[in-house]
């Protein structure tokens, strides 16, 4: 009857999982509000009133195979007919979804669907009102998995339950502080515990708050339904499941200016009272420099966080029901100061794919030197604004403590506080696309010195008024194109406009030969004045002048074409006949241009046996084979044709006349 079992990913064909005992607090953390939310979407509870609020896509997929059984309790309603829903997590963090009913035994199969093990399949049912599920994984080469989810009718007895554990978590944010409580509660029974939220007396647990909390809200370990402030008391109806269960709420106590060392450090109270007896409280300082005091708490061992921050903490034994203790709470020193912080960088990562863009941000803060900045819910430090229409992803802990709170336009404020030094300040959003491409426009809250934008290359063209270019460069197993932009203004808007190359115009090999020969002919529109005016006395020819002019281009275009090559973007097949062409062009120019030069030194400067003069210099490249040479050389290493070196080791023409 426990939801949160864990259930062997793979079984063989013998009608039977096995169930792992106990409660699995990490999955439950993660299963509970996902349950809760699948169950409603598939019920068609969720609401759509939007393309951002519309169900997931089915789950990916493949050959896998997932059934899953119902099993009631002796005198329970039937299991034909109820919903059972199929939520897919791939470790990208994209969902998956799909539902189904039972059979007259109780069954469903979940066929063509991924096998991936990378990917977590939660299962979920709701029974006589109760949500029941699993967790489902597949080993390596598995293709099907048997889940049995037991269900039962719920009771409302409550006196196989205690609290074994109150943790209370304080976070300071600018003007407040938030609270989060997490209560570790055992049932000792044998069934779900539910109780009428009609009847506001009874509850499986309550808590009595100050008068001044705000901002009550149900933690991410909890199922929510069940948990409500009502009169100053948040009370929990359930559903209560036999073992061990966690309950997470959080709320906020306002920070107020006058307290007692408003100036530097200040203290405010906190008040812990439950109905029920209590087996331990501790007390976690979120935020570094908090410290706390209070009847029979002592400074207890430090508790690891989600940032990997070492967190300082208190603790005391059992809280009988009915006891009001008080903890004292002081805040470290801290400055109002929103000009201390700035923002010397920023990076934005951007990916397109024909629906979305997905939209990487990592701002480095840099505060002052001195105590932690803060701001307010009137005044915060910044406000992040994401482009309309995108949804923001998770964030990290680590940027959680700074202080964050949602805003209506889908962004949201950070309060603080925030210590001297650098920072980093990262968050993702998605933003939908269509095949033609999209336009975005980046805003930040401060001034941003230099910032870097990096989109992945998979075949863009890219327009932007504010942004130039830099060399593209390769991370790993992708290409990306670099942007770059100075002295960003906090009220300034980057545009920036990226458009799909389609194979429906031109072949990946022609454009890019189009794109070579226009960067040749640039740089040959650019070079030509130059070398006309430097080699004006050597050439006199124009047509000599142009024919070298020209094999210098295509020279230039060749390593622009090997440097598109070591950076992965052309194939090997694109890249041999685009340079093959190039070569082939640069040899005919050089051949022609020796012609000339051979022909105008026999018609002007003979040597005294009447023979023509040397042929002109030999460039990088091989006339003979194409490949890279020294212009020194006098013959060729790649093939062993004769060259005409650029220098020459013999007398000048001097030292023969000495």
């Amino acid at each position: 009857m426990n939801p949160f079992r864990r259930t062997n990913p793979h079984l063989p064909n013998t009608g039977r999982s096995r169930r792992a005992r106990g409660a699995g607090a990490a999955f439950a953390a993660i299963f509970t509000p996902l349950l809760g939310l699948t169950v409603l979407a598939v019920g068609g509870a969720l609401a759509q009133s939007s393309a951002e609020n519309a169900p997931p896509p089915p789950p990916p997929p493949g050959p896998g195979q997932i059934t899953v059984q119902i099993i009631a309790e002796a005198g329970s309603a039937a299991t034909e007919g109820i919903t059972i829903a199929l939520y897919a997590l791939a470790p990208d963090g994209s969902p998956g979804l799909t539902d189904g009913k039972t059979d007259a035994e109780g069954r469903i199969t979940f066929t063509g669907i991924s096998n991936d093990p990378g990917i977590v399949y939660l299962v979920g049912a709701r029974y006589a009102e109760i949500p029941f599920g699993e967790r489902v994984t597949f080993d390596p080469g598995a293709t099907q998995t048997l889940v049995e989810i037991h269900v039962s009718s719920p009771t409302d007895q409550v006196s196989d339950v205690r609290i074994e554990e109150v943790r209370a978590r304080i976070d300071w944010m600018g003007d407040r502080i938030v609270v989060t409580e997490i209560l570790r509660l055992v049932s000792t029974g044998q069934r779900v515990i539910l109780l009428s939220q009609e009847d506001h007396e009874e509850a499986i647990l309550r808590r009595t708050l100050p008068a001044q909390a705000r901002d009550f809200s149900a933690g991410r370990s909890s199922m929510g339904d069940g948990l409500a402030l009502k009169e100053g008391r948040i009370r929990f109806w359930g559903p209560l499941y036999p073992g061990e269960q966690r309950i997470e709420y959080r709320y906020s106590l306002p920070v107020s200016a006058d307290l007692p060392g408003a100036s530097g450090e200040r203290t405010l109270q906190l008040p812990i009272e439950f109905r029920e007896a209590t087996d331990r409280v501790i007390v976690v300082a979120g935020t570094t420099g908090i410290e706390a005091e209070g009847p029979g708490f002592v400074a207890s061992d430090e508790i690891g966080s989600d940032s990997g921050q070492p967190l300082s903490s208190w603790a005391r034994g059992a809280l009988a029901g009915g006891q009001r203790i008080e903890v004292a709470l002081t805040l470290p020193e801290s400055r109002l100061d929103a000009a201390a912080l700035s923002i010397p960088r920023a990076e934005v990562w951007l990916d397109l794919d024909d629906t979305r863009l997905t939209a990487n941000v990592d701002l480095q803060l840099q505060v002052e030197p001195g105590a932690p900045v803060s701001g307010s819910s009137e005044a915060p430090l910044m406000h992040i604004s994401i482009p309309p229409g995108a949804s923001l992803g998770p964030l990290a802990p680590a940027v959680e403590s700074m202080g964050v709170t949602a805003t209506g336009d889908g962004g949201f404020d950070v309060i603080g506080p925030i210590g001297p030094g650098e920072h980093s300040f990262a968050f993702s959003y998605r933003l939908p696309s269509r095949p033609e491409g999209i336009e975005i426009g980046l805003r930040f809250p401060r001034e941003v010195a230099t910032l870097n934008v990096l989109i992945a290359d998979t075949g863009l063209a890219l327009e932007s008024r504010r942004l130039h270019r830099r060399r593209p460069f390769r991370n790993g197993t992708r290409n990306f194109l670099h942007r770059e932009a100075f002295t960003v203004g906090s009220d300034e808007i980057v545009d920036l406009s990226l458009t799909p190359i389609r194979s429906g115009g031109l072949p990946q090999a022609a454009s890019m030969a189009l794109t070579v020969a226009g960067a040749a002919a640039a740089a040959l529109f650019l070079i030509a004045p130059l070398r006309r005016v430097a080699q004006h006395e050597q050439r006199a020819d124009p047509e000599s002048i142009r024919i070298h002019d020209e094999r210098e281009a295509i020279y230039t275009a060749i390593g622009d074409l090997d440097h598109d090559f070591e950076t992965g973007k052309l194939d090997e097949s694109d890249y041999a006949e685009m340079r093959s062409g190039l070569r082939g062009q640069a040899i005919e120019l050089l051949r022609s241009e020796r012609a000339g030069g051979e022909a105008a030194a026999g018609a002007t400067r003979p040597d005294a046996t009447g023979a023509a003069a040397s042929p002109p210099a030999t460039g990088a490249f091989c006339p003979s084979c194409g490949q890279n040479i020294d212009p020194r050389w006098h013959f060729c290493s790649h093939c062993g044709g004769e060259l005409s070196p650029a220098t020459s080791a013999g007398p000048s023409a001097e030292e023969k006349s000495g």
